[in-house]
């Protein structure tokens, strides 16, 4: 009989134990009322590794006249969100406000006479210290978005927001066990890339966003191609907290292109007609930790390599003429999400 129990114990116990180390359900279900500050950050250094500048298709660029140069990009969105209404795996109605915007780059250039240049350009956005609200669309299946109700803000404002900032887009489709591993769409990296949208920003001693930056950035968004894979890494601690951790790694790519008008080059100067292009390329790898009692984001860091290829083109006195310069660096993108309560 002691032995029978024995048995039936040690029975009971794996049984426990394997349903205790079971799929985890790593879903989007907080709390109707969460209020949350998200700070979203971006840091990348280039370094320049060529440049040529060819004159129908024959290179011209002295090779002992060639530049040194580095550039390097910050940004910072702050944003608290309040979670009027819930939805399936979704916000039904959500409120955002956005506390701070800032973007500064900084390009350092060393020419072949030691003659050292150094630009810094501050961009803001006129979103700073406003409210949006997000409504979900069930008809059309997307969110709709205007201003606050004590707000008016001009529609191109809000043209390219975003509601997901969650990255709802990483998750699983269903429960899983700790080294299961599923694909992403490429897509689900625009809340990364873009966080809360592709916000207008202009440069700081400017009212509108500068017409050139404003189509690249939009084909940039439109053309983010490449592949990713997250594997469930399981549960662990983090700072007190019991989180689901989520490995993702992913290699992504973007190119753009504007024509300048005539409009355009009359006030920015340059020729008319010249054609830019963008070409971008991402590796990054990091965590995105997922908070198991309140199943929100709590973080995400990614960190890789980068390469970007920049190009001008245009027709001067009958001759095309091509200037590109290629850069490669660091890439680093960070989330922290932090809770009212």
């Amino acid at each position: 009989m002691k032995l029978y129990l024995l048995k039936l114990s040690l029975g009971t116990s794996l049984a426990l134990a394997s349903f205790a180390s079971g799929p985890d359900e790593v879903r989007y279900a907080p709390e109707k009322g969460l209020k949350v500050t998200r700070t979203c950050e971006t840091s990348s250094e280039f370094e320049l590794d060529s440049e040529s500048v060819t004159y129908d298709g024959e290179e011209r660029l002295d090779p002992a006249k060639k530049s040194r140069g580095s550039h390097s990009i910050e940004e910072k969105f702050v944003v608290s969100d309040e979670l009027v209404a819930v939805g399936s795996g979704r916000p039904e109605k959500l409120a955002r406000t956005f506390d701070e915007l800032h973007q500064q780059q900084t390009y350092s250039e060393t020419r072949f006479d030691s003659e050292v240049i150094e630009q810094t350009r501050k961009s803001t956005c006129d979103l700073e210290g406003k409210r949006v609200v997000f409504t979900w669309n069930a008809d059309d299946k997307r969110f709709d978005v205007q201003a606050a109700a004590d707000q008016k803000l001009d529609a191109k404002l809000l043209d390219g927001l975003d509601e997901d900032m969650d990255l709802r887009a990483f998750l699983p489709d269903k429960p899983v066990a700790k080294g299961d591993s599923w694909d992403v769409e490429p897509a689900a990296f625009h809340a990364v890339l873009w966080p809360g949208g592709r916000l207008p920003f202009h440069d700081a001693d400017k009212h509108e966003p500068d017409e050139v930056e404003h189509e690249l950035n939009a084909a940039l968004y439109a053309s983010l191609d490449g592949h990713a894979k997250v594997t469930y890494a399981g549960q662990r601690e983090e700072g007190g907290v019991k989180v689901f951790v989520l490995h993702i790694k992913a290699d992504l790519s973007r190119t753009g292109e504007s024509v300048a008008s005539s409009e355009y080059t009359s006030e920015h100067g340059g020729a008319p007609g010249a054609k830019t292009t963008l070409e971008l390329t991402t590796q990054v790898e990091g965590d995105l930790l997922w908070s198991v009692e309140h199943a929100h984001l709590i973080s995400l860091t990614l960190e890789g390599q980068a390469a970007v290829t920049q190009g001008v083109s245009y027709e001067m006195r009958g001759q095309s003429v091509e200037m590109v310069r290629k850069f490669s660096g660091t890439t680093r993108y960070s989330f922290a999400v932090e809770r009212a309560d």
